[in-house]
Parts: structure tokens; C-alpha cells; sequence
């Protein structure tokens, strides 16, 4: 199957969004080598906002986009842990794909997200908080007290977001200390 023109524009734009940030990557940046011109821009996207959306929604879906919830919230809390375990391992994976020299900029790429999308802000708001009291409510099945249930679900996630981002910025850290 050949690659449409939108899709050069998508990967070439995911190229330059993860290299550079929204704000530092430019039209030029995105068309680059791909030979498209501005108007191949504009006759798919309605300005660069709605690209970097559209980058963002093929390149960087929601973290929980495939989570069973379902079966999840039936879970004890070891297995949930387990699942989370497992979520994070993915997204590390997601991170590891994005290439060479451009791993630490991957989370640049989910803040700037983060930022300028407030739907997307909102929907992984939404998805930490839904794991959050899922595992929570599975603590408190198993006896804990619901004050530290709560409390006990937000750090077994915070450590595995404080996982992941250390891993990002000391990979950052060591690819800046060589030039």
C-alpha cells in the first residue's frame, strides 16, 4: 500500500514535533525532505494545531486507549499492580520505538500535548484518576482503609511516572553530556 500524502505529512510532522516541540518545529521543519508544499498542509489540516492533534492521536494515543477496565476493576489490588506494571512497561516500549537520540524527547512531546490539546489533557486526566480509584477500591477490598487506600493507589502510580520520566531525563542528561 503506498503512503498517502496526509500520512507523509503525519510521520514527517511526528519527526519534527518530537525533535523540536510544537512551539520549535515550523511548516519548513514539517515538509522538510518529503517534496510536499505548504498547501499539502493546509489542504489536510486547518492549521498546525490541528496537525500536531492529528500527530498526537496516531503517534501518541492515550495511555489507556486499550486498558480492559473491565476486567481490571475486577482485579485484587496485586493484580491490578500487575496491570499497571504492565502499562508502564508498554509505554517505556512506545518510548524506546521513538528512536535513537529522540527518546528523550518523547516526553517533551506528551507534555506539549499535555498543553496545547485540553481534550487530550483531559481524557489522560481522567485515565490516571479512573486507575487511581480502580486500585484504591480494590485496596479497600482487601481491608485497607479507605484515607490510606487512596493514598497508597496515587504512589504506586506516581512511582511508576517517576520511573519513567527519571529513566527520559537521565537519558536526556547522558545524549547532552556528549557534545
Amino acid at each position: 500500500m503506498s503512503e498517502t500524502a496526509r500520512d507523509t505529512l503525519l510521520d514527517a510532522a511526528y519527526r519534527a514535533f518530537l525533535a523540536k516541540g510544537y512551539e520549535g518545529a515550523g511548516i519548513s521543519d514539517i515538509l522538510g525532505d518529503t517534496g510536499l508544499s505548504r498547501g499539502a498542509i493546509y489542504h489536510h489540516f486547518a492549521n498546525k494545531l490541528d496537525l500536531f492533534e492529528a500527530v498526537i492521536a496516531r503517534h501518541l494515543p492515550f495511555p489507556f486507549e486499550a486498558f480492559d477496565w473491565t476486567a481490571h476493576t475486577t482485579l485484587d489490588a496485586s493484580a491490578q499492580r500487575a496491570a499497571i506494571a504492565a502499562l508502564y512497561d508498554e509505554a517505556e516500549a512506545q518510548m524506546q520505538a521513538s528512536g535513537a537520540g529522540l527518546r528523550d524527547r518523547y516526553f517533551a512531546l506528551f507534555f506539549d500535548a499535555l498543553s496545547h490539546l485540553p481534550a487530550y489533557r483531559r481524557t489522560v486526566g481522567e485515565g490516571y484518576a479512573r486507575l487511581i480509584a480502580a486500585l484504591a477500591d480494590a485496596e479497600v477490598r482487601a481491608g485497607m482503609p479507605a484515607a490510606d487506600a487512596e493514598r497508597a493507589a496515587r504512589r504506586h502510580v506516581a512511582e511508576f511516572e517517576g520511573e519513567i520520566y527519571l529513566k527520559a531525563v537521565l537519558a536526556g542528561a547522558q545524549t547532552h553530556g556528549k557534545d
